[in-house]
Parts: C-alpha cells; sequence; structure tokens
C-alpha cells in the first residue's frame, strides 16, 4: 500500500513538474527582430523604407503615400507583445496588431468595409507624439477608427516620452486587448471582431512633405499563446480624511518679484510660474530647492500648461497671444486673433483630452486698445480652428476641467461666481450653472476632484458638488495655485511678490500625483 501511494505521488509530482514545463516553454518569450537584418518582416503596403540602424528597425516616411507597413511574415492570434519605440515628433505612426492586408480582387471582409485596395486593416496601438497624446490607443484601420482613445486618461497621455525611447506592452487573449506605455496602463478593450493576424510597424502618410520622418523600434518580443495575462491593473487608493494638516503652515520658496502667476507642472517635475510685469517665466526645482529664470521676454505671461508631449503652452497677456514652446525652445505663436481682431489679453488656460486649447480673454488695465467689446472664453482646436464658445461673461479668468474631462470650470471675478458647464464635445459645451459663489483668478484641482479657487487672501476649496470644504489663509494675496511635487501632494501657490508650498493630506490627480 506504501508503495501504491509512493508511486501515486511520484506520477503526480512527475505530471506535475511536466505540465509547469510545458507552462514555461509555452510562456517563452521569443525575438521577433535579430537586431541586425529584417529577416522575417516584409513590406506589405506604402513607398516608406524600412532599414536597420544601430539595432533598431527605422521607418522612414516617404511623400504621397497613405499608409506604409512593414509585417511579420508570420500571423498571431493569441500573444503578449512588448518592444520599444522612439519617434519623430512630427510623425504620428503605429504598432498594427491581427492586421491583413486588403488585396485588388478580395472579397472585402467584415472588419475592413472601409479599406482601400493595397492596404492594411486591422487593429493598431498607436504612437502618436503630438499634444493629443494618444500614444498606446486602440484604433481600427479598414472599419471602425478609434475603438479607445485617451481623451479621459492622464496618466497614459502623459506617460509618453518625447525624443526618448518607449516601451509598450501590448496583449491580445481572446477578445481582450490592452496595452501598457512605459508601464502606465492604457487600454483594456474586450472586442471579438478579428481573431488573427500579423503584426505590424505602421509609419503614417505624410501628404506632401518631402523631408523625411523616422520611427525607430528595437527589443521587439513576442509570447505566443500565453497561459495568462498581466494581473488587474490595481486601483490607487484615494487619500481620506482632512485635506489640511492640523498646523500645516505654508514655505517660502522664493521670493523678489512683482507679481507671480501660472503655476505648472513640468515634465520633470519642475515647477514653472510667471513675474507677470517682469515678463520672466522662472522655474523652480523641488530637488534642489532652486528658482532660476526660464524665459526672459515673455510677452507679460499669465497661465502656463505643459502638455504630454513637453511643449509649454502660455497666455502672453501683454502680446495678446497664445504660444507654445517645444522641447527644443522654440516658440510659435498659434493664435493672437478672432476673427480678424486681437485678442485681449489671454488669461489662463487648459488642455483636453483632444489636444485642444480652452483659454479666457479678459481685459484688466487699459482698455483703448481693445479690438473686441467681448471679454470671452474661447477654443483652439488640434486643426487650428478658433472658436468663441463663451460671450456672456463679466470677465472671464482661472479656467479649469474635472479630472473626468466632462466639466469645464470658468471662474468670473465681475460676476464673483464661478461657473460650471457639462463639455460634450470638442469645445462644445452646454448647461451653464453657478458652481460658487465667489470668483477666483486661479484654479486647480485634487484626486478626490475638489476644487481649488484662490479669493480675496485665500485658498477656497470645493467639494465636486460645489460645497464649501475649506479655507486655507496665505501669507499674501494668492494669484494662482497648483497640486504636484515629488509625493504629488505638494500645494504651490503665486502669491503677489512670492512663490509659496504647502503639503497636504491630499494628491493631485494622476500624472501629477507623484506615482511616476
Amino acid at each position: 500500500m506504501k508503495k501504491m501511494r509512493s508511486r501515486l505521488l511520484l506520477g503526480t509530482l512527475v505530471l506535475s513538474g511536466l505540465l509547469s514545463a510545458q507552462a514555461q516553454q509555452k510562456d517563452k518569450w521569443v525575438d521577433l527582430f535579430d537586431g541586425k537584418t529584417l529577416k522575417g518582416w516584409k513590406r506589405v503596403s506604402g513607398k516608406a523604407e524600412y532599414t536597420v540602424e544601430a539595432g533598431a528597425i527605422v521607418g522612414i516616411s516617404a511623400p504621397n503615400t497613405y499608409d506604409n507597413v512593414l509585417a511579420t511574415e508570420k500571423e498571431y492570434g493569441d500573444f503578449i507583445l512588448e518592444l520599444e519605440f522612439k519617434v519623430d515628433s512630427d510623425l504620428n505612426s503605429g504598432i498594427q496588431i491581427r492586421c491583413h492586408k486588403f488585396n485588388e480582387g478580395d472579397k472585402r471582409p467584415k472588419n475592413g468595409r472601409t479599406a482601400r485596395e493595397g492596404h492594411v486593416y486591422g487593429y493598431s496601438i498607436e504612437i502618436d507624439p503630438s499634444d493629443r497624446a494618444w500614444s498606446g490607443g486602440l484604433y481600427e484601420g479598414g472599419h471602425r477608427g478609434w475603438l479607445n482613445n485617451l481623451t479621459t486618461n492622464q496618466a497614459a497621455r502623459y506617460a509618453f516620452k518625447q525624443n526618448q525611447w518607449n516601451h509598450f506592452r501590448i496583449e491580445a487573449i481572446g477578445n481582450r486587448i490592452r496595452s501598457w506605455i512605459n508601464g502606465v496602463p492604457a487600454v483594456d478593450r474586450k472586442d471579438d471582431v478579428t481573431a488573427r493576424g500579423f503584426i505590424g510597424i505602421q509609419v503614417h502618410g505624410q501628404g506632401n512633405i518631402p523631408d523625411k520622418k523616422r520611427i525607430r523600434v528595437r527589443n521587439i518580443r513576442i509570447q505566443e499563446n500565453p497561459t495568462t495575462g498581466s494581473p488587474k491593473t490595481a486601483v490607487p487608493e484615494r487619500s481620506e480624511g482632512d485635506i489640511v494638516p492640523k498646523g500645516a503652515k505654508f514655505k517660502k520658496l522664493a521670493d523678489g518679484f512683482r507679481f507671480t502667476e501660472g503655476p505648472a507642472q513640468g515634465p520633470d517635475g519642475r515647477i514653472f510660474f510667471t513675474d507677470i510685469p517682469n515678463e520672466r517665466i522662472m522655474v523652480f526645482n523641488p530637488a534642489t530647492g532652486k528658482t532660476k529664470v526660464f524665459r526672459e521676454g515673455s510677452g507679460r505671461a499669465n497661465g502656463l500648461w505643459w502638455t504630454p508631449s513637453d511643449a509649454l503652452l502660455a497666455c502672453e497677456g501683454g502680446n495678446r497671444r497664445l504660444t507654445r514652446t517645444d522641447a527644443e525652445g522654440n516658440v510659435v505663436v498659434l493664435v493672437d486673433q478672432f476673427e480678424g481682431k486681437k485678442l485681449n489679453s489671454p488669461n489662463d488656460l487648459v488642455q483636453d483630452g483632444y489636444g485642444g486649447i480652452y483659454f479666457t480673454d479678459p481685459r484688466y488695465g487699459k482698455r483703448d486698445d481693445m479690438e473686441m467689446d467681448i471679454e470671452g472664453v474661447y477654443y483652439f482646436s488640434r486643426g487650428k480652428k478658433l472658436t468663441r464658445i463663451i460671450d456672456d461673461a463679466g470677465k472671464p479668468n482661472g479656467i479649469l476641467l474635472s479630472n473626468d474631462r466632462k466639466i469645464l470650470y470658468v471662474a468670473d471675478t465681475v460676476k464673483k461666481k464661478i461657473f460650471a458647464y457639462d463639455v460634450i464635445g470638442e469645445g462644445k459645451i452646454q448647461n451653464k450653472r453657478v458652481f460658487a459663489e465667489i470668483g477666483s483668478d486661479g484654479l486647480t484641482i485634487d484626486e478626490r476632484g475638489n476644487l481649488y479657487a484662490t479669493w480675496r487672501g485665500q485658498i477656497w476649496i470645493f467639494s465636486p458638488d460645489g460645497k464649501e470644504l475649506a479655507r486655507i489663509d496665505c501669507p499674501e494675496g494668492p494669484a494662482n495655485c497648483t497640486l504636484g511635487g515629488p509625493g504629488g501632494n505638494t500645494l504651490y501657490i503665486t502669491a503677489r511678490k512670492g512663490f509659496y508650498s504647502m503639503d497636504l493630506n491630499v494628491k493631485a490627480p494622476p500624472p501629477f500625483d507623484g506615482a511616476n
């Protein structure tokens, strides 16, 4: 009997070992690119050039081509794919998965109803280095278009690193497609339209642009038919309890300015703010505690906003324009007039998940050179169209979007109210209502959706439903504020001649919550 039990136990252990070995073999990583040649790959559409340089596949754009794809010779069904990519700042691209080519004479497939003959249809995990920043989003070419964009996923939008190597993880297991960019979850969608196809490196068409743009892809590896995917992404716990710690006091970080405004956290964690009369943009480094000049001759810049593509947007009130400073330091005027008339003095701004910009345009001080009677609120779209969306304001100032990007807040210092609007599309709002019975120069928001407003020497804090939660007395009259810093819980305020901070018990919403 003992021998029989021993044999059964031995058999169980052997079987368990065999199953474990099979699972390990099944989940083994296989390189799709040898780092030297394009063996195992073929160009299936377009005229873009594909070559190998420094251990990476390089796709080079060609003018007047609709779509360009270098594809694996083999098709894949269920898999986990990992790779690194680096792309020129003005080249949209993508990683094709479960894709096919629609050849001339083929019967049109159901999942390629709008595909052009000779081109590719199927899923694409997008690479989008623009200010829209939908890298990691899910698109279906030749059929339904965008399946999952990143309009409400701020953490994923800001995970992309401009002019650097970025990491993709893509899981296509059964009817579930998931993506991560630099470890940040981007897409999780169930979709059973296409179950199998090739993997491709896409170079988007560039129209009649002769300049050659490049995408580089390296360290491409795959697990076929994995036994399991990644575990469910843990949802970070929100802080609870009082917002302001007992006994909390402001710390002066810098002074000697004339009038500070527009605090905004940059991609490297530094905090940028403006000194309006001195026409300077300043930058504070939390790691060193030092503040220095970032840009002189700022055109009396007021509100600032950093885009996911490492560009600094600025409301240059003195120059009466909205500008964009890219990662290389090039300053471009986005807009300076509406219907042929100069803007008043752009004051504050916020970017939405489509890459469009909401901004306020009041006028403080002299009014003799104004070309418009209306002090309004505008939307500058990704397609460079300027629309006035609010024309009944007294003097619109601070502006902000809710964490889910569904509510637009606008503070009016003449009417002494903060208004809320439902956002129903790109630059489209409705359902105007009073959110709070105070005006405000500047606004910010925390992880709970609480709104912070600067007003009459204090920071006022309101819940998402407009209930007043707290007030914080400030050492100087605050003009504006933002949450962020290394731990994500530091409230920075610009207040007259000084720049201050205070640590709170709440954090900023992603991506400025200190998690990455």
